[in-house]
């Protein structure tokens, strides 16, 4: 009787870890994966994957608006292109506060273990002239507006203050400057996604399906049910490091 309750109590929790970390073994070697990494922790939260596809799709609709506009000669269409333009452009200056503040507040999973230190600083360099471009491209936007003296609300809801007196000239500086910061941002949303690729397909970690939505690749193909040892399941995913 003793010697079953012992099997009970200190062999079978060695036995889960144990399964645990065979099924966390293989599943990396399914997926070509370094063993002990992204591979075994879990998906960014859902407020991050959200905020950052949100503000992807908000750039996307912003420029495609503008080529939209460019090729229209109807003067009434070109208006309203021109002023979803502006939201869409307030809309992404709005979430990339947000991202900023929920990436000062949540400590996010590192999901490239074993990168080198110095590729780890220029991916921390790269997000940040992300940033300074998301920020710097709609506000410029808005000083020209004011430059135009064109009054500007969010959403038809909050009235904003201009930043600059109206100025023709310094108008027709502002759009040339918007216009770089355009190009630049669009440059570097397409070296972000050379990144994220390389990291997938060359690096073959998880930094990319860590920000996809949905359920992660390892339960989409091996089930939403954890790996299990006699009647007690056993999860084969690690938690977020806090």
């Amino acid at each position: 009787m003793l010697r079953k309750k012992f099997s009970q109590q200190i062999l079978q929790p060695v036995a889960r870890r144990r399964a645990a970390g065979l099924a966390s073994a293989r599943i990396a070697r399914y997926h070509g994966w370094p063993q002990g990494s992204a591979e075994v922790r879990a998906k960014h939260p859902a407020l991050i994957v959200s905020l950052h596809w949100g503000s992807l799709i908000a750039i996307l609709v912003s420029v495609a608006v503008m080529f939209a506009r460019d090729a229209i000669e109807d003067t009434s269409m070109r208006q309203f292109l021109l002023q979803a333009h502006r939201q869409l452009g307030l809309v992404v200056l709005a979430v990339v506060w947000i991202r900023i503040m929920v990436r000062l507040t949540m400590k996010l999973a590192d999901h490239s273990n074993g990168m080198h230190a110095l590729m780890h600083l220029a991916a921390r360099g790269a997000h940040v002239l992300l940033y300074g471009l998301l920020i710097a491209l709609p506000v410029v936007g808005w000083a020209l507006t004011s430059a135009h003296d064109i009054p500007l609300s969010f959403l038809g809801v909050i009235h904003l203050p201009k930043l600059v007196a109206a100025d023709s000239e310094l108008a027709d500086t502002l759009s040339d400057y918007h216009v770089w910061l355009a190009w630049g941002l669009l440059a570097a949303v397409a070296i972000h996604v050379a990144a994220a690729l390389w990291h997938h397909f060359i690096r073959r970690d998880a930094v990319l399906d860590a920000m996809l939505p949905g359920r992660s690749r390892m339960a989409a193909r091996h089930g939403s049910e954890p790996a299990s040892v006699g009647s007690k399941p056993v999860s084969v995913v690690a938690p977020i490091e806090e």
